[in-house]
């Protein structure tokens, strides 16, 4: 109270495909968010997709749920393409990290399954996406992104490679050469080893497919660190690359 300020006005997400001038009801993670902010009808509210979409609305209160009146929208473009294959180690760390990527503009997350990922009991699994997607959308709430980052189901490394992914390729490695000090918005591609890192035999089939070793940092990272970091270096070399 106090300091004439107003209440902070609530982010909610709403179902892709909304429009100006539309009555949307929303889900229930965010109708259970309203109550929890003890929102009023009639309040207005920013609005998010994780696609694209930045609007304004008012919340409408019925008997049991709460709806949102799209008054105003606009679509953003997709952010530079950024994505992260990540050792599939623990799943509450992976949850954390998603979280943090979205904030640094991360565009895509790969769960990889490597040598030294088939034993971690609490790795990540196919069964945990949904959870981590929605993490992903809750994140843009709180920073203001107009995009979440997609989380992909866990691939093989050998089928992560295959894909051929364009644009700049980098393996996360402390025999590696610095980071660059600018980039364009060209696509980046990081691979991040698990706890204990990759083996002698996947480190070479990624040097094979021209993954080039890029070290983050003096020390050992574990997976979510050196992944943000990443991240980090990443955005930090974009902002000095539009500066030109």
């Amino acid at each position: 109270m106090g300091g004439g300020r107003g209440a902070a006005v609530i982010t909610v997400l709403v179902p892709r495909g909304a429009a100006a001038g539309r009555r949307e009801l929303l889900d229930d993670e965010e109708q259970h968010h309203l109550r929890v902010r003890r929102a009023a009808d009639g309040d207005e509210v920013r609005l998010r997709d994780g696609a694209g979409l930045v609007g304004t609305g008012r919340l409408v209160a019925s008997a049991r749920s709460w709806l949102v009146d799209v008054e105003a929208v606009e679509r953003r473009a997709p952010p530079a393409p950024l994505t992260l294959a990540i050792g599939a180690g623990d799943r509450e760390r992976f949850g954390w990290l998603v979280e943090k990527a979205v904030e640094l503009g991360v565009t895509a997350v790969v769960p990889v399954e490597t040598e030294r990922t088939g034993g971690v009991a609490t790795r990540l699994r196919d069964s945990h996406l949904v959870k981590l997607r929605r993490r992903a959308l809750e994140a843009i709430k709180q920073c203001g992104a107009a995009w979440a980052l997609e989380v992909e189901a866990p691939v093989t490394l050998s089928e992560f490679m295959a894909r051929n992914a364009a644009g700049l390729r980098w393996l996360a490695d402390a025999t590696g050469s610095a980071t660059p000090p600018r980039l364009d918005g060209g696509p980046v591609t990081v691979v991040i080893g698990p706890e204990g890192g990759l083996s002698d035999a996947e480190r070479n089939a990624l040097a094979a497919a021209g993954y080039r070793p890029m070290v983050l940092a003096r020390h050992t990272l574990r997976f979510e660190t050196a992944a943000l970091a990443a991240a980090a270096s990443v955005a930090t070399a974009r902002l000095r690359g539009s500066d030109g």
